[in-house]
């Protein structure tokens, strides 16, 4: 279960929300963001980030791919945290509900290539 408290101005009831009803959930910077900016879908030119980071791609049932770094990942769990590639992402950290993922792709160490599936959900 997760709960949402909402901003004052929309009513104080705490909503209760089936975790398996979310594809992810979204901590942003900003709540107006920037329709117009397009997010990078890369990791040439990016910062490197720690060496406990491991680069991810994450693709979602929907279709959509996320690129970014996560600490830690375990399929069998519910979910896990995930940071965006992009420092210019209005997203600064995003909880992915691991029933909302079709499969995802590490980066080996020291290497560019991506093709290692570590879990694909069937």
């Amino acid at each position: 279960m997760f709960h949402l408290h909402p901003i004052e101005e929309y009513g104080k009831d705490i909503l209760e929300i089936e975790i398996s009803s979310l594809k992810a959930v979204f901590f942003v910077k900003d709540y107006k963001g920037d329709k117009n900016y397009k997010k990078v879908r890369t990791f040439e030119g990016q910062p490197q980030g720690v060496s406990s980071e491991r680069k991810i791609v994450i693709i979602f049932k929907d279709g959509e791919n996320f690129y970014g770094t996560t600490h830690s990942y375990d399929p069998e769990r519910k979910g896990f945290f995930v940071y965006p590639i992009d420092p210019k992402d209005n997203n600064d950290r995003v909880f992915v509900v691991s029933p909302a993922v079709n499969s995802v792709k590490f980066q080996k160490f020291n290497s560019a290539d991506f093709q290692i599936y570590v879990y694909e959900n069937t």
